[in-house]
């Protein structure tokens, strides 16, 4: 019994990876076949009607590549190969692509601790923070400023990330970091419930924690990181 509780762990555990697959082809070719439509003489009704498939097969899409950005990112963390870094390094010069990018936001970087070493892969754990501010940008408003710290707590590291905007639903608390959870509406990819999944893959692969709480006018998620104990 044990034995098939693992098959049919692993099972579940590769099947958004096996799905993302298995719809790609029939996805593009149903994709090419309205953009084949798409160049006939249509009337109004059946131009509507095309759109609206395309818009569906668009969401279908970004489904798709949230699956897989997920199973990568299982995959990276099994293989990467770790390296010792300065975290807030890494911070500053991604906090300056984020203001470039949302310049309808303020973005501050604030780093009370001098050792900011730790050890693991820059690239996962930028693309961590990337799933945080991009929710902290989709729940706050334009002129917000979206606060990112690092702090120290015991032999770890605190990433923290508040933005002003609506409180966490208290029944959500518990399900926010599972996979397809989502407290957005809308028809967007980014809207499936999957960044913070993957946001917790990648806290978990460096040996941390991932949690979210209400403040005073927004919310804070915070990510706990081990220091490195190497010397420099």
């Amino acid at each position: 019994m044990l034995g098939q509780l693992g098959e049919y762990n692993e099972y579940l555990r590769t099947l958004a990876s096996k799905l993302s697959h298995e719809l790609r082809t029939p996805l593009a070719i149903v994709t090419s076949s309205l953009e084949n439509l798409e160049h006939e003489s249509l009337d109004d009704a059946a131009r509507g009607y095309t759109v609206r498939a395309r818009e569906g097969a668009d969401r279908l899409r970004g489904i798709l590549n949230a699956m897989s950005e997920a199973s990568r990112v299982e995959e990276l963390m099994k293989n990467v190969e770790p390296e010792r870094f300065n975290l807030h390094a890494a911070l500053e010069s991604t906090v300056a692509a984020y203001r470039d990018a949302w310049p309808e936001r303020a973005f501050s970087l604030s780093c009370d601790v001098d050792d900011t070493f730790v050890n693991g892969s820059p690239e996962l754990l930028i693309q961590m923070l990337d799933k945080l501010v991009d929710n902290a940008v989709d729940f706050s408003g334009d002129g917000d400023t979206i606060n990112i710290g690092l702090a120290a707590i015991d032999d770890a590291l605190l990433l923290g990330v508040t933005n002003p905007g609506p409180p966490l639903p208290e029944r959500m608390r518990s399900q926010l970091f599972d996979s397809m959870v989502s407290m957005r509406g809308g028809k967007d990819s980014k809207h499936l419930g999957l960044g913070l999944y993957v946001a917790k893959l990648i806290a978990a692969g460096h040996g941390g924690t991932i949690a979210a709480d209400n403040v005073d006018g927004g919310v804070r998620f915070e990510v706990t990181i081990p220091r490195s104990t190497m010397s420099a």
